[in-house]
């Protein structure tokens, strides 16, 4: 999701993410809950979203959609190089010119997630909230891995309309 810019987001995820539990599965589950609340209530912000879903083989155990998810959270990362380009963009930045927050979830679990839809798409915030719904509706025996990500990650770091656009098509 692609959002205005909130510093209070901001400081949610980053509390989130020094707070958060990841070594239970219930710990898991609280931060998948937590992050899509906070997504929730920061509605009238979104500007952008996206979806991709796969479905893997029951018979697999995890390994191919643990193998994705991984690949997914190291193309998000590599959008944006060492991270020391983000003092240059902040600096730069026009008065005026809104600034984007982009939060990415990514997760493994068992079952499909809106199984009523063959072609996931999202085409507006109905859509986002429908995969937001499927998300919430995942329970702590059920997920297997997530990954949560956000850029730009420090207060004072910004990210324009154009690289929204170049980063995330």
């Amino acid at each position: 999701v692609g959002m205005q810019f909130s510093k209070g987001m901001l400081e949610s995820l980053n509390r989130l993410a020094d707070t958060a539990d990841t070594d239970t599965d219930d710990g898991l589950h609280k931060l998948l809950l937590d992050v899509v609340l906070a997504l929730r209530r920061q509605q009238a912000t979104w500007r952008y979203g996206s979806v991709d879903r796969v479905v893997f083989s029951a018979e697999d155990e995890g390994r191919e959609a643990g193998a994705q998810l991984q690949r997914w959270g190291i193309d998000g990362q590599a959008k944006w190089g060492d991270g020391e380009d983000w003092g240059k963009s902040a600096k730069d930045t026009p008065g005026g010119v809104t600034e984007y927050l982009v939060i990415t979830l990514s997760l493994s679990c068992y079952g499909q997630l809106c199984p009523e839809e063959e072609k996931l798409k999202v085409r507006g915030v109905k859509d986002v909230m429908k995969v937001l719904d499927a998300l919430s509706g995942v329970q702590v025996d059920e997920l297997m891995q997530l990954d949560v990500q956000w850029i730009p990650e420090t207060e004072g770091d910004s990210l324009s309309a154009m690289e929204l656009t170049m980063k995330f098509p």
